[in-house]
C-alpha cells in the first residue's frame, strides 16, 4: 500500500471519527447508535496504520488476497449495520402501535367525560 493512500485513509477515518463526535455531541446523533460507525472508523484507521496486518489476517484465513478480506470485512460490518437499524426499527414500530393505543383511550377518556359532562348541564 502505497504512503500516499495510507495517510489519505489516515485522514479520512479521523475525520469520519470526529464527524461522529460533533454529531453525537450536537444530539443529532444518539451515542448507542454511534458507537458502531466509531468502531468502523477505528478498523480502518487500524488497517491505514498497519496495513500488514490485513495481509497477515488474510493469509492466516486462507483468503488469497488481503483486498478480498477488507471486502468481507466491509461486507460483514454493513449486515451488522443493517440488523442493528432493522431492530431499532422494529422497537420503534412497536413502540408507536403502543403510543397510538394509548392516545386513542386518553381521547376516548376525554370524549365520554365531555360528553356526561353535557348530559349533565342539559337535564338542569
Amino acid at each position: 500500500m502505497s504512503i500516499t493512500l495510507r495517510v489519505v485513509l489516515i485522514v479520512f477515518a479521523l475525520v469520519f471519527f470526529f464527524e461522529i463526535i460533533k454529531l453525537v455531541s450536537r444530539g443529532k446523533l444518539q451515542l448507542k447508535y454511534s458507537l458502531l460507525w466509531m468502531a468502523l472508523s477505528l478498523v480502518l484507521l487500524l488497517c491505514a496504520i498497519f496495513p500488514d496486518l490485513v495481509g497477515f489476517f488474510s493469509g492466516s484465513l486462507g483468503i488469497e488476497a488481503p483486498s478480498n478480506l477488507v471486502f468481507l470485512i466491509a461486507i460483514v460490518a454493513l449486515v451488522g449495520i443493517c440488523l442493528s437499524l432493522t431492530a431499532i426499527v422494529s422497537w420503534q414500530s412497536r413502540d408507536i402501535r403502543l403510543l397510538i393505543r394509548h392516545v386513542a383511550l386518553l381521547e376516548k377518556r376525554l370524549d365520554d367525560s365531555g360528553a356526561s359532562s353535557e348530559e349533565d348541564e342539559t337535564s338542569r
